[in-house]
Formats: C-alpha cells, sequence, structure tokens
C-alpha cells in the first residue's frame, strides 16, 4: 500500500528562543525556507481538497509523496513570514483560525515574549486571497478532547457564521484546538455541514478525526524528511515505537534542557 498524505501542522514562523517558546510554536525563517525547499524538490504539495480525495482518483506524478501545509491560530507571522515563502513555490496552504481572537492575540496560553498576534478580519482577506485558505480552529479555542456534542456545536456554529462573514463564505475544514476532538465534537462538526475536521499527532479514526503532523523547532533535515514521508505516524504509534518512546523519554528530557 502506498504511503497516505501527510498534512503538515504549524503554529508560528520566526525567531524565539527555546526559553521563550515553551510550546514549541515558532519555526525559523530558515528552517521553514529549507523545509518549503525540501518540499519543492522531494514531496508534491496539494490542497487540503485532494487529500480527501479517494486514493484511486489521486494523481501520481514520480512517486511523489503528497503533503499538505496547514497552520494553526491564525498568527499574523505566517501572513508576513510564511506566505511570501509559500507564494515563491506557489504552495497552496491553509490557515486555522479561532474566531473570537481575530485582530487580537493569543490568550489561551500563558503570554510569549516573542508575540502571538493572531490576524485581523482585513488581514485574513488578504491572506484568502493570495491563496492561504481560512478555516475554523473554532470560536474560543476551546479544549473540545472531552466536550458535549451541544457545547461543541455552539462553540462551531459561531466560529462558522463569524467566518462566513469574513472572508464570504462558509468553512468547510475544522482543526480541533488541543490535540483532537471528542466524538461527540466530531458529530457537531459533521452535523454543521463541515467536510472534514483534523486532529494532531494522532493515527486518525475517520473522517472528522483526520491525523496531522506537528512541525517543531526541534525538526532538523532528517526528521522533516521522515516526518513527510506518508508513514511517519504509522511508525511512531506502532507498537515497538511506542516501548522505545518509553524507554527514551526521559533521556529525550535531559537533551531537549541542555539545548535550551
Amino acid at each position: 500500500m502506498s504511503p497516505a498524505p501527510t498534512v503538515l501542522a504549524y503554529h508560528a514562523i520566526g525567531e524565539c528562543s527555546h526559553v521563550d517558546d515553551v510550546n514549541s510554536l515558532f519555526v525559523s525563517v530558515d528552517a521553514f525556507t529549507a523545509q518549503m525547499n525540501y518540499l519543492a524538490g522531494h514531496r508534491r504539495v496539494v490542497t487540503l481538497a485532494e487529500v480527501l480525495e479517494p486514493r484511486s482518483s489521486r494523481r501520481e506524478r514520480r512517486g511523489k509523496r503528497l503533503v499538505a501545509i496547514t497552520f494553526d491560530d491564525g498568527y499574523r507571522s505566517v501572513l508576513e513570514r510564511a506566505l511570501p515563502i509559500l507564494e515563491t513555490h506557489a504552495f497552496p496552504a491553509t490557515m486555522f483560525v479561532p474566531t473570537r481572537f481575530i485582530g487580537d492575540e493569543n490568550r489561551w496560553n500563558p503570554p510569549c515574549p516573542c508575540g502571538l498576534q493572531i490576524m485581523s478580519a482585513d488581514e485574513l482577506r488578504d491572506a484568502e486571497r493570495r491563496g492561504l485558505a481560512i478555516e475554523s480552529h473554532g470560536h474560543e479555542h476551546l479544549d473540545l478532547t472531552a466536550a458535549d456534542e451541544d457545547s461543541a456545536g455552539t462553540d462551531l456554529e459561531q466560529s462558522i457564521t463569524i467566518l462566513r462573514n469574513v472572508i464570504g463564505r462558509a468553512p468547510e475544514y475544522l482543526a480541533f484546538p488541543f490535540s483532537h476532538g471528542s466524538p461527540a465534537a466530531q458529530r457537531a462538526a459533521e452535523a454543521l455541514g463541515l467536510r472534514a475536521a483534523f486532529s494532531i499527532d494522532r493515527p486518525g479514526t475517520g473522517p472528522f478525526d483526520r491525523p496531522r503532523v506537528q512541525v517543531t523547532p526541534y525538526d532538523g533535515a532528517r526528521g522533516f524528511a521522515v516526518k513527510t514521508s506518508g508513514r511517519y505516524l504509522s511508525l511512531r504509534f506502532s507498537p515497538s515505537a511506542r516501548a522505545g518512546l518509553a524507554l527514551t523519554r526521559p533521556l529525550r528530557a535531559v537533551l531537549r534542557r541542555a539545548r535550551e
């Protein structure tokens, strides 16, 4: 069986020390540039719509793995730093925005000295015109991992209404904040007419729990190649990988502290 398409999940783009970037949200401009150059030479970047196509109908070209690029939270740094690089390669990409915070900043995490400002409505419209599709990240950036269907539906419906007003169309896709959504939240997303919903760093269980692979400031060139290979999550969640991760986690924590 051929590898599955990879959906990458970025957050902010820019310079931020590991000490200040406690949630590992910032990928540097140099690293992002190198990653996009790698994709241009070794992968085929596609839209989320193409990721959702049945395997039998996907176009193949020279055996290149399919990759879609997404960003969570709507950070202005994506507009200012990532989008010009994407435009250089004519890469499509998607931005998931928590609508309560349009024109504001990240208020669900502790303040970050590097700044996590979120795009305004005008900036979102400009980004969409330039090829960065704007989609839903919920309204209040709620943790929907244990949400019931009513509370999830209320939050998601607010997001859909606001995005329709801001960009002139209803969103088609949802990225759950905080990793994934409960089965009830998944049902709410489907009931509201969304085409698919995405999680982060999970194998995926269906059309409203589709997997994405998070890109972090700790990913070197070799790690990025693995993460875009189409086999990363299946390898990561294999029984042998789980056992190895449990054994090496303490060492990895020590090494990470040493890098800081």
